[in-house]
């Protein structure tokens, strides 16, 4: 077994890396720069050029799809939604046109996708698979990223994970939060009853490890956790763990609104997310609450 993971430096990337190292399963990375923080062998590619250094498949059997320009990151200008949609659609595409034609016998093709499939909308449904995408831009952008990985469904297992916030100490959104707890000025978002889909880091590297391990594993499945909480929820969660009290009102919707224009949606909405049918194929999470998710963490 010899796996391809691209977007291998980020957090779940480099995660998801190391649990396959110590499995001893052998590991490459599709990288846009030489150097990474990973002890693995890096190859280059330039997806913008439909550029790929082809000596990556080299005894492959697996391709974990990471890569993505960061949803957070930038203002959502209608350059910056092109590269987000195009750096997760346009690279599925250049993978599948070189398996295609180098004749690689690929085991499965796994790939990230996100529970922005479900859209920034408020509602109290609780949303599963089998729902459609809304259409909004974050719907269709998933909607176009797991179009893509269908591509190898006639080679190979596809397997797509929709996912909820990673939560993890030192990347991504729970560190800022705890930061402006920490310093006292943390306060939910908007309404605070916005729900947030969550998954900790342990659990998702294990479910894309399972992904690749078990041949059940096919379609597309939820990879969030079984409590649905709110962002007023998760902020108090945050501060009963860092013995902070939370003592300022919710910060208003028109100010973060006028701060990130359209990209405030995906923090002042969000819906409830079903994991029952992971659950069904036998997955158990290990961080199921919040609270005990976030005492581990912070332990």
């Amino acid at each position: 077994m010899k796996v391809l993971i691209t977007g291998g430096s980020g957090l779940l990337g480099s995660s998801l890396t190391q649990k396959l190292l110590s499995e001893n399963i052998e590991v490459v990375h599709l990288t846009r720069e030489k150097n990474s923080k990973n002890d693995v062998k890096n190859y280059l590619w330039n997806w913008g050029k439909n550029e790929i250094d082809e000596r990556c498949f080299n005894g492959i059997t697996h391709i974990i799809h990471l890569a993505g320009a960061g949803i957070a990151e930038k203002a959502w200008t209608q350059k910056r939604k092109n590269t987000i949609v195009k750096s997760r659609v346009l690279t599925a595409r250049l993978l599948h046109s070189k398996i295609e034609s180098l004749n690689i016998d690929l085991k499965a093709f796994i790939s990230a996708s996100a529970v922005g499939f479900y859209g920034a909308q408020v509602s109290e449904k609780e949303f599963n698979e089998s729902d459609v995408s809304y259409e909004d831009f974050m719907g269709n952008c998933c909607k176009q990223w797991e179009n893509a990985a269908d591509l190898f469904i006639p080679i190979s297992r596809v397997v797509k994970l929709r996912l909820g916030v990673i939560l993890d100490k030192d990347f991504g959104a729970l560190p800022r939060i705890a930061r402006m707890i920490k310093n006292r000025i943390g306060s939910p978002l908007g309404t605070g009853n916005q729900y947030m889909p969550w998954i900790h880091i342990d659990d998702a590297v294990e479910i894309f490890y399972k992904a690749i391990r078990n041949n059940e594993y096919s379609g597309v499945y939820n990879a969030v956790s079984t409590e649905n909480i709110t962002n007023s929820i998760l902020t108090k969660s945050v501060g009963r763990v860092l013995n902070r009290k939370i003592w300022l009102p919710n910060v208003p919707s028109f100010i973060l609104r006028f701060l990130y224009g359209e990209m405030s949606d995906t923090i002042l909405k969000g819906v409830k997310v079903s994991n029952k049918k992971i659950k069904n194929l036998g997955f158990k999470f290990k961080y199921n609450k919040i609270d005990e998710a976030l005492k581990y963490i912070y332990s």
